[in-house]
């Protein structure tokens, strides 16, 4: 019984050699992509795959992560001592979520680049 209701509901089907199947998958493997279906739609509709690495954005986000862990523990301390140190500690805060937002807009400039 085929779904009624799907998004996608035309099928395409071609065939391929033996050394263009193994070219494919080994593209495919270089990008990181296991889906064919996929695969196979994108280079089909946009003719290129863009294939992000954000390993080096999650490493800089786990580390402002840490940072941030140690900041909030200081800011609870100054918080504790008084008012003398307001002004520094609401500094603090906001610098922390510039950086924060830095992080975040770098996430989604990459996302919207693999999805190109």
């Amino acid at each position: 019984m085929e779904k009624q209701n799907r998004k996608r509901d035309r099928q395409l089907v071609f065939r391929v050699t033996a050394d263009e199947k193994a070219f494919i998958q080994e593209k495919m493997q270089s990008i990181g992509m296991t889906n064919f279906r996929e695969y196979a739609r994108r280079m089909a509709t946009k003719g290129h795959i863009i294939n992000v690495d954000s390993t080096e954005i999650k490493s800089l986000s786990a580390e402002l992560q840490r940072i941030d862990v140690n900041v909030r523990q200081i800011l609870r301390h100054i918080d504790r001592m008084g008012a003398t140190y307001a002004a520094d500690a609401e500094d603090i805060r906001v610098k922390m979520g510039e950086s924060w937002d830095i992080v975040r807009r770098l996430f989604r400039e990459a996302s919207k680049l693999s999805q190109k």
